[in-house]
């Protein structure tokens, strides 16, 4: 279950941002950068994009990033993620909107008396106020603290490679384009119902006392390090049919839902520009109904190069 909770975080771009660390100084140990992540050169007959697979948390070990990619990202007129993570605005509206109960509310009405307790041992665990939370929905709830589970084995929200790259580009005074924006991301997780969400609360709250999940998130994160795309692949398999509600909803709406959409918006890009560099997470770059594969369909010559 850990390993799904991790890749429900993998899956969406988690809109708290911190402020950026510096991961060339936070990497100053690193010798020599690994294949890390994810690299597809995707053409029609006179464009090239490079798309690129992330994290959404990050490490002192993940940098510097693999010379290829920073290479096609030096040469990129523009880089293309998920969320521009430098609209803040956008982002604060969407959270309040989706992921806040209106003033005077709290998710305690909508929680049994045990699952309060199991909320209030678990924001102590990791040292987060209770009022900080009050008004957090359940989802919410779930992923601050998953994010937190992270943060507690060194994948920090700071050093996340989404991040990482923009600031990149925008150091270069290049443009960030959004596939998709805040809004849309977190809509999805507003249009759960209050069952689903407590569904999610308690299956969070359930793993966070796995003593396997130290392993898992690991695993995990050495699956995006090493390009390991077919481990991925193997959890999401697993994932899918084990029937649970957090496997449902990751397939079919974090990332079969999405996938269409974002390759229909890269492919617009592909067609109207050159050397695009599109960064999504590494997920959406999986499988049959993955974006290269869907690019493909749509008759893009795609090359994984790493």
């Amino acid at each position: 279950m850990m390993r799904r909770l991790i890749i429900v975080t993998f899956s969406w771009l988690f809109c708290l941002y911190l402020p950026l660390a510096n991961a060339a100084e936070a990497a100053s140990a690193a010798v020599r950068a690994e294949h890390r992540g994810a690299l597809f050169k995707v053409q029609d007959a006179r464009h090239t994009l490079y798309l690129f697979g992330t994290i959404h948390v990050g490490a002192a070990n993940f940098y510097p990033l693999e010379p290829r990619v920073m290479q096609a990202l030096e040469q990129a007129p523009a880089i293309a993620l998920e969320i521009d993570p430098k609209k803040t605005p956008a982002m604060q509206a969407a959270v309040l909107r989706y992921g806040f109960y209106p003033e005077g509310q709290s998710y305690q009405t909508d929680l049994t008396p045990q699952l309060q307790q199991q909320v209030q041992a678990a924001l102590k665990k990791y040292n987060v106020p209770a009022e900080a939370v009050a008004r957090f929905r359940p989802w919410m709830i779930a992923s601050l603290l998953t994010v937190q589970e992270f943060g507690s084995k060194g994948y920090r929200s700071d050093l996340a490679v989404d991040g990482h790259l923009a600031d990149f580009v925008t150091k270069r005074n290049k443009p960030v384009i959004e596939l998709e924006g805040a809004e849309t991301q977190l809509a999805l997780f507003g249009a759960l119902s209050r069952q689903q969400q407590t569904l999610l609360l308690e299956d969070t709250l359930k793993e966070l006392d796995d003593p396997d999940s130290a392993a898992r998130v690991v695993e995990l994160a050495e699956f995006w390090r090493t390009a390991n795309l077919s481990g991925l692949q193997s959890l999401l398999d697993e994932m899918a049919g084990d029937g649970s509600f957090v496997g449902r909803f990751t397939k079919d709406v974090l990332l079969d839902q999405r996938n269409p959409a974002l390759a229909e918006r890269i492919g617009g890009l592909l067609k109207s520009r050159d050397r695009i560099f599109a960064a999504i997470g590494i997920l959406h770059l999986v499988g049959p109904t993955g974006v290269p594969a869907l690019l493909q369909q749509r008759g893009f010559k795609v090359e994984r190069i790493y």
